[in-house]
């Protein structure tokens, strides 16, 4: 059975998101704390606005990349690959609601697989 919420899956573990802000870096004030020193101490938050959850970089050192691109806001869709460094970690979304996709000039509605 699939677990519902949201989470980050880093190394085989899944780290619930219930925040409406979760922060993430290397000092352990931060919800998500990674001991590595290419992540900076207040790297990235994850901010749930607008039903949506936005992953923003905050001014860190080596960047926050979604699906290897580099960002500095960007609306997480569930399977998204994040990059802090060398750390790596997949955003996952199994909140039952439907997932609106554009693809081109037409929209595909589909509700998630459970």
């Amino acid at each position: 059975m699939q677990e519902k919420g949201v989470f980050l899956l880093v190394n085989r573990q899944m780290i619930p998101i219930v925040k409406e802000v979760t922060t993430l870096g290397r000092q352990l004030e931060n919800d998500i704390a990674f001991h590595e020193d290419f992540v900076s101490r207040f790297h990235a938050e994850i901010v749930f606005e607008n039903s949506n959850y936005v992953l923003y970089d905050k001014q860190s050192t080596s960047g926050t990349f979604v699906n290897g691109k580099k960002i500095d806001r960007c609306v997480l869709n569930s399977g998204d690959l994040i990059s802090l460094a060398n750390i790596f970690l997949m955003f996952v979304n199994n909140n039952p609601r439907i997932v609106v996709r554009s693809t081109g000039t037409t929209q595909t509605l589909r509700t998630p697989n459970f």
